[in-house]
């Protein structure tokens, strides 16, 4: 009597890329400031639903890049999700809201009374 054992090709690939985002979920459980950072600055590679993973496409590292400034200044500076029960993170992050809305309400003034506008 002979057995074949058949590997389900979709299946591994489906378990691999659940492993992974576990794996990753458990690191970002407890990250730190210095992570935050490492994180804002990082472009990263996607997976798609297959598992299989696409390179970052230079309009998109351009964005990244262009927008790294808005990254570290304002949202890489919140405290960690685990600060405080969460507390910490949502009030810094509602305060960075409201200081990037202000910013480009500050911008947009200038802009309209550069070019005329009425306010």
């Amino acid at each position: 009597m002979l057995i074949n054992i058949v590997t389900d090709a979709k299946a591994k690939k489906q378990q691999e890329a659940l492993a992974q985002l576990l794996k990753k979920i458990e690191e970002e459980e407890e990250i730190t400031w210095t992570g935050q950072i490492i994180n804002a600055c990082m472009c990263h590679p996607t997976k798609n639903e297959d598992g299989d993973i696409e390179d970052v496409e230079p309009f998109e590292a351009f964005i990244h890049f262009s927008s790294i400034f808005w990254k570290l200044l304002y949202f890489s500076v919140c405290p960690p999700p685990h600060y405080w029960g969460g507390w910490a993170c949502f009030i810094c992050s509602l305060t960075m809201i409201g200081v990037a809305t202000k910013v480009v309400e500050v911008f947009a003034t200038l802009v309209g009374c550069t070019w005329g506008l009425k306010p």
